[in-house]
Order: structure tokens, then sequence, then C-alpha cells
């Protein structure tokens, strides 16, 4: 276990530096000016040399990625090109914000995919289980703004049971995170479901029924635990993309947090925000991946990694 750990963790330094090199050359692809978007329509060409000499932007490629790079090895993540403020400050103010809603849709997708799943296996075929199947492939299907917005008009508009944007309490933190996690928990669900009926099937089920052991002893030592490996491969990646999908999540509910951050920076064209908020997004999501692969090893032990 422990040689696997450390070969994981020195692959985190090609992927991460894949990342960074991927952004900034992409942030050479993508059209528009970012000096432009702060001198906004009335400008001189004076000023705007000025700023691109300020900023480094009239130096080659090649140069402005190794003054980068060497201020990342260091901690900085440059200046914000609209707000001139750090950029690490600012994504350390709005990522545990992020944090919290992907928390809090993980939470949504575990608690409702795992019940549903669990229940359906229990009675395939049954009503409740076609029901559930169905209503899962709609939530599957169904695009994350649409979810969002109809949450809105329902929930936050007619019955105005909850905020319908902002942040603050509890209340403001349901209608995102359940839009965030619909998706996810319908998938879950749908896969217990199947992973749990094929599990019923194998002989070491029908060996722990001929021996005598109560129902929810076969469910959840026997059944359910065969399954954690799928279940916690689904949760793993899923959490990853929690921080990719916030950005329409925190925009349709005006979640101040890393998503409509990242979405700001792009629409004014302000790189060092983006490649920011882009590398801690993979950090994040190379980490959760990580985490995922050791626990295969706790939960199944026959998972050898040192071998």
């Amino acid at each position: 276990m422990l040689t696997f750990i450390i070969k994981r963790t020195l692959l985190f330094i090609p992927v991460v530096w894949g990342v960074i090199t991927l952004t900034f050359i992409l942030m050479f692809v993508v059209p528009g000016d970012p000096v432009l978007s702060m001198v906004g329509e009335r400008y001189d060409e004076a000023t705007v040399e000025q700023l691109r000499e300020e900023l480094h932007l009239d130096e080659p490629m090649y140069m402005q990625y190794g003054r980068f790079f060497w201020n990342l090895l260091h901690g900085d993540l440059g200046h914000s090109y609209i707000t001139n403020r750090p950029v690490l400050d600012t994504i350390l103010d709005k990522f545990p914000k992020t944090m919290l809603l992907a928390g809090a849709a993980m939470l949504v997708s575990v608690i409702l995919g795992l019940s549903v799943g669990i229940v359906s296996s229990l009675k395939p075929y049954s009503w409740f289980d076609k029901g559930s199947m169905v209503i899962a492939l709609g939530g599957i299907s169904a695009p994350v703004f649409w979810v969002g917005l109809m949450l809105v008009l329902i929930f936050g508009i007619q019955l105005r049971w909850f905020p319908s944007s902002g942040y603050g309490g509890l209340a403001f933190l349901v209608l995102p995170a359940i839009t965030l996690g619909t998706r996810s928990s319908a998938f879950l669900a749908r896969v217990t479901r199947a992973t749990m009926l094929e599990v019923k099937s194998k002989d070491f089920m029908r060996t722990a029924k001929a021996k005598g052991l109560p129902k929810w002893i076969i469910i959840l030592k026997h059944q359910f635990v065969n399954t954690l490996i799928p279940v916690i491969t689904i949760i793993g990646v899923d959490f990853g993309s929690y921080l990719s999908g916030a950005v329409l999540t925190e925009s349709i509910f005006g979640w101040p947090g890393i998503g409509r951050l990242a979405l700001d920076s792009i629409l004014k064209r302000d790189f060092p925000m983006i490649q920011g908020t882009v590398l801690v997004t993979a950090l994040v999501f190379i980490t959760v991946n990580f985490l995922v692969d050791l626990l295969y090893g706790v939960v199944d032990p026959r998972i050898r990694y040192d071998e």
C-alpha cells in the first residue's frame, strides 16, 4: 500500500504540470484581448501599450510561461487583471462556498441515490422499482440548468418555500444542492440497484441465507458491502464533477463560489484568475480520485496495490 501511495503521489506532478501548461496555452487561443476588456470602449493606443507592458503581455509566449511557472512554484498565482487583487486570496475566499455546495450536493446524492437503489433492489419489478427507475432515467437525462430553473420557478417563485438566489443560511443551500446532486443521485440509484441484484445471485449470498442469518445482516453485511466499489467510484468522480458543474448552478442561483468566479473571469478575459481556478479545480479532482483509489483497498481487502 505504501508503494502505491508513493507512486500515485509522484503522478501528481506530471498531471498538474500538464493542466497548468494546457490552460496557459489555451489562454492564447481564446479570442479577445484582456487589455481591451480592462480599458473599456474609450481608450488610446498609448494606454493599451502601457498596460500590456506592465502585465508582460508584450513578451513572447515562452517568457510569459516561464514567469508564470516560476511564480507558481513560489505560491504566487498572480493578480487579477480586473480587481488587481491576488488570485490566491480571491480563490481562498470563494472556494469554501463551492465546497459547501458540493458537500451538500453529495449528501443529497448519497442519501437519495442509495436509498432508492437499495429499496428497488429488494423489490425488483415492483411499482416502486419501475417508477423510481423511470424517474431516475429522467434525472440523468435532464440538463442541470433546466432542473435549476424549474426548482427556482416552482419552489422559489410560485411556492416561495426557498430563496431563489443568494448566499446565506441553510434555506439558500437547498435548491442549488438539489440541482447539483439530482443527476448524480439518479445515476447512483440505477447503479446501486443493478449491482445489488447482481450480488444477490452469488453463491455467498445463498450460503448466508442457508446459515439462517437475519435478513438485515445479509443485506447490509453481505449484499451492500459487495456493491461499494462501483458506488465509491461514482461518488468520487461525481464529487470532482460538482466543481465543474457548479459553474451553471452557481450562476443560476447567484452562489458566490469558484464556479461563478471562473465564468466571470472567462467573460472578462481575466487570464490569471482563469488559470488559478482551473488549477485549484484540477488539484481537488486529482486528490479525490487518489482518495477513492485508497478506499478500494479498505473496502475490498483482495485489492493489493503493492503486488
